[in-house]
């Protein structure tokens, strides 16, 4: 019988399994290299003073062969990580343990009354064990890296699972209650401003035409400031249009102050009885607003009479 599939958080539990027991063969091998690094030292530096080696540079050849074997027990790691066997590593982690052994055992095996081999035994037993167990750590990882990539492989396959929604708990009081429709938008949504096009109220402000219903009373305003010799400005005309009770705006002020410099008057002889009264503070010397007024009314009277009697 086949064995289940495993689902997508047995095989996350595979992987992390395998990764923590890469690591801790990874720091057996590194608790194993360094008692046979610091056995070996004390050995192999009596060895050397023995042998007429200076004692202040003695101790200097077993650091040396140590660091080669941490060459290889570092690169080998990275190596079979992925799976890949590098003969040049492997070479030198024989060279580098076959050398610790033999530093180790020449004191017994080069002993004035013969083979101590005893002392063999015992001096060899570090040196071998370093270099079995580098090599079937070397081997474990490999196979760790392998199994990781198949595992890998199938959660790929499997894809990634979303746990369903539950259903709603049924009650004694009727049916399930079905799940509410998706809001339904009431009239025309409105639509989100476009940065790159103009606004309405760009367009507005750029279009004079919005002020051709106020160009009569403009051009009656304009042949008033010029009869008093007061300049027109944009906020005076701004002031004498609203004294008239008509809305305008500082902008709609401004175009239309802009249409009355370069439009003429369709009528050359306006009233000025309609004219708003001007600003005391603006005058320069002119006739006063109401006096102005007084003299409309009064040529007016005698138009009127003018016709009466004729």
């Amino acid at each position: 019988m086949s064995a289940a599939p495993m689902t997508r958080a047995d095989l996350l539990a595979e992987l992390e399994g395998l990764r923590r027991t890469s690591r801790n063969v990874n720091r057996a091998v590194w608790g194993v290299a360094v008692g046979v690094m610091v056995y070996g030292a004390g050995n192999v530096t009596g060895l050397l003073v023995a042998h007429g080696v200076h004692a202040a540079i003695a101790w200097m050849l077993s650091p040396m062969v140590d660091l080669g074997l941490i060459v290889a027990l570092v690169g080998g790691r990275a190596l079979d990580r992925y799976g890949v066997r590098a003969g040049w590593l492997t070479m030198l982690r024989w060279t580098a343990g076959l050398m610790t052994w033999s530093l180790n055992v020449a004191g017994p095996a080069l002993a004035p009354g013969g083979v101590d081999a005893v002392g063999v035994l015992i001096h060899s037993c570090g040196p071998v064990l370093l270099l079995v167990v580098a090599e079937a750590s070397a081997s474990v990882q490999r196979g760790i890296a392998a199994t990781t990539v198949r595992l890998h492989r199938q959660m790929d396959e499997a894809g990634p699972t979303a746990p369903a929604a539950p259903l709603p708990t049924p009650t004694a009081v009727g049916p399930i209650p079905a799940p509410d429709p998706a809001p339904t938008a009431i009239g025309p949504t409105k639509p989100r401003p476009n940065k790159t096009a103009p606004t309405a109220r760009t367009r507005r402000a750029a279009d004079p035409a919005d002020v051709d219903g106020l160009m009569p009373l403009g051009w009656r305003i304009a042949a008033d400031h010029e009869t008093r010799g007061i300049p027109l400005t944009r906020d005076r005309l701004k002031d004498a249009v609203r004294q008239t009770g008509q809305s305008i705006s500082t902008d709609r002020a401004g175009r239309l102050l802009a249409r009355l410099r370069t439009d003429p008057p369709a009528d050359p002889a306006p009233t000025t009885s309609t004219a708003p009264p001007a600003d005391p503070a603006d005058e320069t010397g002119g006739p006063t607003a109401p006096a102005i007024t007084d003299l409309a009314v009064r040529t007016t009277a005698l138009t009127d009479s003018g016709d009466i009697h004729g």
